[in-house]
């Protein structure tokens, strides 16, 4: 079931103008901050639309599957062709040049959840109401503030820090560089933590809200690309051994409805099919079999699918195969996909489709997973290697193996043997393998871990490591803002 309280925020998203309507607007919200942030519900109802812009917005906004995914070695364009949303091929083949749309969209809509939560902090200090509930929203938008700009650091690198709303005539502020912005990501989940409930404290109703989790596996996910391999050895271990989150019984569920909110979901963005409100995800619809109901984006790549290993339960909840047949009992064409392949992650059996239960084609009802506890049992065995405690990483891993291996109706136990000892190429497929498509993390992972030059085709070292600054951002500015190396 979906979230009670997310509904609630879903009507607020619809009242402040609607998602799409949001992308050129200012939300009515917030057009007068005399009138509005008196009271402990506008607190709340401030903090929540500062969620909305974490949504993957597909064509009309932030897409971090395009960025993610498609532009690593996991997935193809796909869609109808080349030219079909050529963009994002650009993207891919890294040619997008400044006036790439979806690299605009990436700068404004980060920055515009930047400026909500920046909101949030500033005003509702001074708000009269309870105490307990007002340090939750300012924790919330501290981890939400903190989100917004790892999306902008490792897309862009350099780019402005700004920790308070700005006023007009002063939006000309000078980029800084990558360690001040990911310092300050560590003191918005350090602050974040200090705050947040854990998520068994977490009311029903509150699912897809930030908990105390979820800011530390974005502090964990800072460490990693610091490279602060004490630190995030630490905080993993005490994340995995909080006794709040415990690995699924069956893997292969993970990224079905059923499996929303699951025992080792740490933080994920609550979608729903709320017809007309603009809720739902798009994502359903664009990578969706295009001789269904979708699209046919965000296609697996031959590489992924040699990525797993002989009877690896993995694959079939990652991609479906030409000629497969489904939980629906339809039968999958892959005549019409780039690679031969569909996308399993956001795939719908005909039940669940939106546009057969009252809803619009982009009222898909998945969540978008971006926290979860596998991976960070897989970043916590990376760092324990890189402190040269082979034998922990080995233990984090084995474990992961394991739960596949019994996942999916598997009674082969010969397959996924245990390691002896890891290695990181070891830690590293089986981070691809687990989360592959679902988590919109390869390309980053693959920068971060400098392999990305040996494995994307296209890919130049000292370039391609980050998009380019969107052009109209830089002449709006007066040249106060500058271009990266290379474009």
């Amino acid at each position: 079931m979906k979230s009670k309280y997310m509904i609630l925020g879903a009507v607020l998203m619809t009242g402040l103008g609607g998602c799409k309507k949001f992308l050129n607007e200012t939300p009515t919200a917030h057009l007068s901050t005399s009138s509005f942030y008196k009271t402990s519900d506008d607190a709340v109802r401030a903090v929540t639309d500062a969620y909305r812009l974490m949504k993957d917005q597909a064509y009309g906004g932030y897409s971090p599957s395009s960025f993610g995914d498609i532009m690593s070695d996991d997935a193809n364009k796909g869609g109808g062709g080349a030219s079909d949303q050529g963009l994002i091929q650009q993207l891919k083949i890294f040619t997008a040049k400044a006036d790439n749309g979806y690299v605009y969209n990436a700068w404004r809509d980060n920055f515009k959840g930047i400026y909500l939560a920046n909101l949030v902090l500033q005003k509702v200090p001074a708000i009269a109401m309870d105490d307990n509930l007002k340090k939750r929203v300012l924790g919330e938008a501290q981890f939400l503030r903190g989100y917004y700009y790892l999306q902008l650091v490792r897309l862009f690198g350099r780019v402005p820090l700004v920790t308070t709303p700005l006023e007009n005539g002063d939006f000309n502020v000078k980029q800084s560089e990558s360690p001040q912005i990911l310092a300050q990501i560590e003191a918005d989940a350090n602050a974040a933590i200090g705050s947040l409930p854990t998520k068994s404290d977490q009311a029903t109703t509150d699912r897809g809200r930030a908990t105390k989790g979820a800011a530390q596996a974005l502090l964990l996910e800072t460490y990693m690309w610091e490279k602060k391999w004490t630190e995030a050895q630490q905080l993993g271990d005490q994340i995995i051994t909080s006794g709040q989150y415990t690995l699924a019984p069956d893997v292969t569920q993970i990224w079905t409805l059923a499996g929303e909110f699951g025992p080792e979901s740490i933080f994920e963005v609550n979608n729903e099919n709320i017809p007309g409100k603009g809720v739902g995800n798009l994502l359903n619809l664009f990578d969706a079999p295009r001789n269904t109901w979708g699209y046919g984006f965000t296609v697996p790549s031959e590489s992924l699918v040699k990525e797993f290993e002989p009877g690896d339960p993995r694959l079939h909840a990652t991609a479906i195969f030409d000629k497969e047949k489904l939980s629906d009992g339809t039968v999958a064409d892959g005549s019409t996909s780039e690679t031969g392949y569909w996308n399993k992650k956001y795939w719908l059996p005909t039940s669940q489709i939106p546009t057969n239960n009252g809803g619009g084609a982009g009222d898909g009802p998945t969540n978008d997973r971006v926290y979860g506890l596998a991976q960070v049992m897989l970043w916590t065995a990376e760092a324990a290697f890189q402190n040269g405690n082979a034998l922990h990483a080995t233990e984090l891993v084995n474990q992961i193996r394991a739960r596949a291996r019994q996942s999916g109706g598997n009674t082969d136990n010969s397959i996924l043997p245990a390691y002896g000892t890891v290695t990181l190429a070891n830690i590293y497929h089986e981070m691809r393998v687990e989360t592959a498509l679902g988590e919109h993390r390869r390309f980053y992972e693959l920068v971060r871990t400098g392999r990305a030059a040996a494995l994307l085709p296209g890919f130049k070292v000292g370039v391609n490591e980050h998009v380019a600054i969107p052009l109209t951002e830089i002449q709006l500015s007066g040249g106060v803002l500058t271009q990266n190396p290379g474009y």
